[in-house]
């Protein structure tokens, strides 16, 4: 079997304790057919809950699925690699640590880390969301409840897809769409074909058509639906896909492929679809953004205190993200943000505190928190290399111990995937494209409303604006694995020099180089018989260190 599909198929059988392979066994007996268990599900609707949840926990809660080391943690450990591929996300990282393949560029080949769990995580869970849209076919999904679980597969198919067509291509706007490539296809329509088959890399053309079909869809059924994901789920319900959530990722999209009216009038549409608000500068004038319960969030990664990354104790993102708790991160893999980006910020802006200065204080700490992070300060060789402990300038106090608890190892843990604010700034620079006025109004009156009353900015045209837009989110989203995406539709450098990088990893890679899109995985080239090594990207040369 080809080696995509077999990720593919292993998934129901393997890894889903709950889920899309209770469909074919706990529920209904070892052999049932589709027909036999879409009639089930309208009868009992209910029994698809199992099989949605397992579509959300595939972000997280497995360890070492992949590739089996510390770095694999599912989505949240590919978010902070792909963070680590742009000049705002610094860390030592030191080469027995985590994430040096991705911020090293170490490894930009077929037979890379990167791209094998980048492949190996998305297909997994696109081979969850395909089961359930079997169990739930289109001409299926006639009650509110089929529509809503529906809803939910196709936004995390639509996603993951997303994540891929701008790690294997360059930006909708800067190729040829109808003749780059990105990935195969696997749809819950195609999935028997391409099993035995194979199948070829859609162009950029058909993969954005596929992700928007699958989100339009998505939005109809959550609006036909009109149900609430904390009326299916109390505990922790930002897990699933809400008609918010389904407006923000179709934005997210358009504003991908630079199809900028589309994609603020889906950002005005998410705002008014979600019953929450912002973070108020008080709220994140201390650490925060550890809890899906927050008025901001939208859309959340929970991984439980018995999933395996928890368990492991260090092998998981609070591990390696977070300054108060034990881990990667205070064993000499501190995450810090770009030297320029932190003095671009004034002191008038609360998120000024969500990282130390360069005196390794923030205002944002309260004395038990400030002194937890004295005690690194010289801790370690007495120097800031790689196998140091001592805590750098600008290390991240933005995320709080979930829990509070200082010094300890994690006891479950949430990641934001979407938060309101990214809406707030999609309308901003969306609106500015064609109207700079009009741009400006969003933008000024987030900033002065929840994050710097004394912010000012005027732009005399669409770029400077998107320019400027493009600075709130590098501060705004920082962590929150976004940055990359940013860099390649906005056709951006990625310059550490001058940003207080380890020498090491102090380079500046120009917009466009072969470093920045991924390759097909080995493995798929070798079995999969119509992707050929011919058909794959240019395997990229790592680029050199500019020491400062």
């Amino acid at each position: 079997m080809k080696n995509l599909y077999k990720y593919l198929s292993v998934v129901a059988l393997s890894s889903l304790a709950v889920g899309c392979a209770d469909l074919d066994t706990q529920y209904y007996g070892s052999y049932v057919t589709d027909d036999q268990k879409e009639s089930t599900l309208q009868q009992n609707p209910d029994m698809a809950l199992a099989a949605v949840t397992s579509i959300s926990s595939e972000f997280g809660s497995y360890y070492g699925q992949i590739a089996d080391e510390h770095w694999d943690f599912g989505y949240p450990s590919i978010m902070m690699g792909l963070d680590g591929q742009t000049a705002d996300f610094l860390a030592k990282i030191p080469y027995t640590s985590s994430h040096i393949y991705w911020f090293a560029y170490t490894s930009p080949s077929p037979s890379g880390i990167p791209t094998n769990m980048m492949w190996g995580h998305l297909y997994r869970q696109i081979k969850t969301a395909n089961s359930l849209l079997t169990s739930i076919p289109a001409d299926g999904a006639t009650n509110p409840d089929l529509k809503f679980y529906r809803a939910q597969a196709l936004t995390v198919r639509a996603f993951d897809y997303w994540v891929m067509a701008q790690c294997y291509q360059f930006n909708y706007a800067y190729v040829d769409p109808a003749v780059a490539k990105t990935v195969p296809l696997i749809s819950e329509l195609n999935q028997e074909t391409v099993a035995s088959e194979g199948a070829p890399r859609a162009t950029v053309e058909e993969t954005y058509k596929f992700i928007l079909d699958d989100l339009n869809e998505a939005v109809t059924l959550l609006s036909e639906a009109n149900i609430d994901p904390s009326r299916v789920m109390s505990d922790k319900p930002k897990r699933m896909v809400s008609l918010a959530v389904a407006y923000g990722m179709r934005a997210r999209v358009y504003l991908t492929m630079h199809k900028y009216a589309e994609a603020a009038a889906d950002a005005q549409n998410a705002i008014a679809n979600f019953s929450g608000r912002p973070y108020t500068i008080s709220e994140v004038s201390v650490p925060a953004f550890v809890n899906s319960d927050d008025a901001s969030w939208m859309w959340s990664i929970v991984v439980a205190s018995t999933d395996r990354p928890t368990t492991t104790g260090i092998c998981n993102w609070p591990s390696q993200m977070g300054s108060f708790n034990d881990g990667y991160a205070n064993f000499s893999g501190w995450r810090w943000c770009n030297k320029l980006l932190f003095e671009s910020i004034p002191s008038s802006d609360v998120r000024k505190g969500w990282w130390l200065d360069e005196n390794l204080t923030s205002p944002n700490l309260s004395a038990a928190e400030q002194e937890y992070l004295n005690s690194y300060i010289g801790s370690g060789t007495g120097d800031y290399s790689a196998n140091s402990t001592d805590i750098m300038p600008y290390t991240q106090v933005k995320y709080a111990v979930a829990g509070g608890g200082l010094g300890g190892t994690t006891t479950g843990y949430e990641v934001p995937l979407m938060r309101i604010e990214e809406m707030y700034l999609i309308l901003a620079e969306a609106l500015g494209q064609s109207n700079v006025a009009q741009g400006l109004k969003p933008l000024t009156d987030f900033v002065t409303t929840y994050r710097d009353p004394r912010y000012k900015f005027t732009a005399s045209d669409a770029e400077e604006l998107q320019d400027e837009v493009w600075r709130q989110r590098r501060i705004e989203l920082w962590g929150e694995g976004l940055a990359f995406f940013d860099v390649m539709r906005l056709n951006k450098d990625v310059d550490r020099t001058q940003g207080a990088a380890m020498d090491d990893f102090n380079y500046k890679i120009p917009a466009g180089s072969d470093c920045l899109i991924y390759c097909i995985p080995l493995n798929e080239t070798q079995t999969n018989p119509q992707i050929t090594a011919a058909d794959n990207n240019p395997t990229a040369t790592r680029p050199i260190p500019e020491l400062q």
